[in-house]
């Protein structure tokens, strides 16, 4: 996949190398100038072929032609009329996952992942490219996943996702009765020693913050809603597991009852910034007859969750 994207050169500009400012006003990595570098017309200004040592003055438009590095395709699934899509533009694929379903190939899962969903959907619009998800979810999990079509635009999704720019709200029905209504869960976490793919409390864990507030409090039930500040692997879980409260369906933090294979975790609303234009872009996933959640729509979760913006 190629992308063009530039910038009008300003008086603060005048007689600074190209290289710098590619850098700095684009944000690109050394490697994709290289790589541009070495491509026909990978860098213009004002139309002709520029060097990287080369300056220029105000009032100059600058173009860089960003072609992807060979990477491998991500194999398509026989069909992507189950995939749910939330947004799409020419650089990121936004979309719902249902519980049950695995992000990304793996073993027992070769083609029917969304991954695979989403690598067939592109490919039916001309768009052969690898499907590269900015943060995944368990396969229990519900909700929004963000892809780019790029190497440079999941670079930089990647970087908001770290930054804090990037941020995600989870909807969670858990066990009990809360005695705190909101608060923030500061307990580093780490591998669980005496169990596979279990998280534990450990001191010498790596820090963990989440941060939740009550919704709806039921006799033994609660909609909370989570907002995380790292992302660490099974975050959520074992941090309301930790505080008596683990979600429902969690077979491995809980009791896993009620629920049938569904997980009470649903990631329901995210808020990031287009890669290239720097436009905002909030997203929001509603739910439908779901054994956990019943069914929330689109406003109904906006309204709910309109607090945690603001925080």
């Amino acid at each position: 996949m190629r992308r063009m994207i530039g910038f009008t050169a300003e008086e603060r500009d005048e007689k600074r190398r190209l290289e710098l400012l590619l850098r700095e006003r684009l944000g690109l990595t050394r490697a994709q100038i290289r790589r541009a570098k070495f491509t026909e017309n990978g860098i213009t200004v004002n139309g002709r072929r520029r060097r990287v040592n080369d300056t220029v003055q105000a009032g100059d438009s600058v173009e860089v032609l960003l072609e992807e590095a060979k990477t491998p395709r991500t194999e398509t699934a026989e069909s992507w009329d189950s995939l749910e899509i939330l947004y799409e533009d020419e650089d990121v694929l936004a979309v719902c996952k249902p519980s049950g379903m695995a992000c990304h190939p793996a073993h027992g899962h070769y083609r029917d992942t969304l991954a695979n969903l989403a690598a067939a959907y592109l490919a039916a619009r001309g768009e052969c490219c690898a499907v590269r998800e900015v943060g995944r979810l368990d396969r229990d999990t519900s909700g929004i996943i963000v892809t780019a079509k790029s190497q440079a635009a999941a670079a930089r999704l990647a970087s908001q996702r770290e930054n804090g720019c990037m941020r995600k709200l989870y909807l969670a029905a858990a066990e009990g009765v809360f005695d705190v209504k909101q608060g923030c869960i500061r307990l580093p976490l780490a591998p669980d020693e005496n169990e596979l793919n279990k998280m534990a409390v450990q001191r010498e864990g790596k820090a963990a913050v989440t941060h939740y507030r009550v919704i709806t409090q039921r006799a033994d039930t609660a909609l909370v809603c989570c907002r995380l500040e790292t992302g660490r692997t099974h975050q959520i879980r074992a941090h309301l597991a930790a505080l008596g409260h683990p979600l429902l369906g969690d077979i491995i933090y809980g009791k896993g009852t009620g629920t049938g294979s569904r997980l009470g975790l649903h990631a329901a609303a995210v808020r990031f910034v287009q890669p290239f234009t720097g436009e905002q872009i909030c997203l929001t996933a509603g739910l439908a007859d779901d054994p956990v959640f019943g069914t929330m729509d689109t406003e109904t979760i906006r309204r709910i969750l309109a607090p945690e913006w603001k925080r």
